[in-house]
């Protein structure tokens, strides 16, 4: 779950207030990045092992991190296990799947079919708008 800290409070925060479900404009060639959410509906953990996309030559899991000096960066992530009943949220700043060396441009208003490979839940498909 995700949560925000207001204060001493912590309030829950629904995934559809915390990610837009998108994928950004980018060029042929290029590199983009895919967010959006997945909620794991087994009564055990499950691990996602890889992302796929036909629009890309490289899909990564990737996630943002901040050193103990301020910088940022990226890494991969190689696994992502997801608690049971629980959603994992892939976001700017976060964690994020890169789409490298793109095999066409994507345009606001076009589509893209992102592929997410679980241990427990097999493959399962995405659509995602391609959205600024």
């Amino acid at each position: 779950l995700v949560m925000i800290s207001c204060g001493a409070e912590k309030e829950q925060v629904t995934e559809e207030e915390v990610v837009e479900e998108r994928v950004r404009p980018a060029a042929s060639g290029g590199t983009s990045a895919a967010y959006f959410s997945y909620s794991n509906t087994f009564d055990k953990p499950d691990t996602l092992i890889s992302v796929n996309s036909a629009v890309a030559r490289l899909t990564q899991i990737h996630e943002s991190y901040e050193t103990e000096d301020g910088m940022t960066g990226m890494r991969e992530r190689r696994e992502v296990i997801i608690p049971a009943g629980e959603n994992v949220v892939f976001k700017q700043g976060g964690l994020h799947v890169m789409m490298m060396d793109l095999r066409e441009d994507l345009s606001a208003g076009d589509s893209v079919g992102v592929d997410l490979e679980l241990k427990l839940a097999g493959r399962v498909s995405r659509l995602l708008p391609v959205q600024p």
